[in-house]
């Protein structure tokens, strides 16, 4: 398994770079959208500096109102997919690595066939003849029930393992264990920058679908 993180903070410093490496952490989660006062974007320099540093890069997309369930919608997930894939090719991302679309909150097994389902929906409709495939951010029985009967390398899961899903249908549905990317700890210090906070991950040897420039 490979040791990684993922992050809102802007890695275009070569201070923040070097300390990611020192650390040990092979890949990092980054933003493919910004959002003023709570995620900064990945621009084509940071990607460009983390590559040429051997850092794999992961792309996340999460709207703004990614951890509100009414937002999982067929026309939400068709809005998310095209802005996702446009700030992908404007990277230079390649294709045929996954775009990890955040699902940020514990859903119900009837919000999941309701909101969730046709949400992903949207965004296949989408990522289909763009040379992207399909990434899910979010908790356990998010990601087992999109991973249905599609390997690891069709559809990405990167899971939130943290407690959410104690009862209820979401507590049947976590002995998920075929992930590719596990999120384990939360807003920790960079150490050497410590101004900096990452969540610690570690990708299964599926592989991440990580990426440089």
């Amino acid at each position: 398994m490979a040791k990684g993180c993922d992050s809102s903070w802007d890695f275009d410093y070569k201070s923040r770079v070097d300390a990611l490496v020192d650390e040990g952490y092979t890949f990092i989660g980054r933003y493919l959208n910004h959002s003023a006062g709570v995620r900064n974007g990945l621009t084509v320099s940071e990607a460009n500096r983390l590559s040429n540093a051997g850092v794999f890069i992961c792309a996340l997309y999460e709207s703004d109102s990614g951890t509100s369930i009414s937002h999982f919608t067929r026309s939400n997930g068709i809005a998310d997919a095209r802005e996702a894939i446009s700030l992908a090719e404007d990277l230079g991302m390649p294709t045929g690595n996954p775009i990890y679309f955040c699902i940020d909150t514990d859903v119900t097994k009837s919000q999941m066939t309701t909101y969730i389902v046709p949400y992903v929906q949207g965004i296949l409709s989408e990522l289909e003849g763009s040379g992207y495939k399909l990434g899910i951010y979010g908790p356990k029985p998010v990601c087992k029930y999109i991973r249905g009967t599609y390997s690891a390398t069709e559809r990405y899961m990167m899971i939130c393992d943290n407690d959410w899903g104690q009862s209820g249908w979401s507590a049947t549905e976590r002995d998920f264990d075929d992930w590719n990317i596990r999120q384990y700890e939360w807003n920790q210090s960079l150490p050497g920058v410590s101004s900096v906070t990452i969540d610690k991950c570690e990708s299964s040897t599926n592989g991440g679908g990580g990426w440089k420039l």
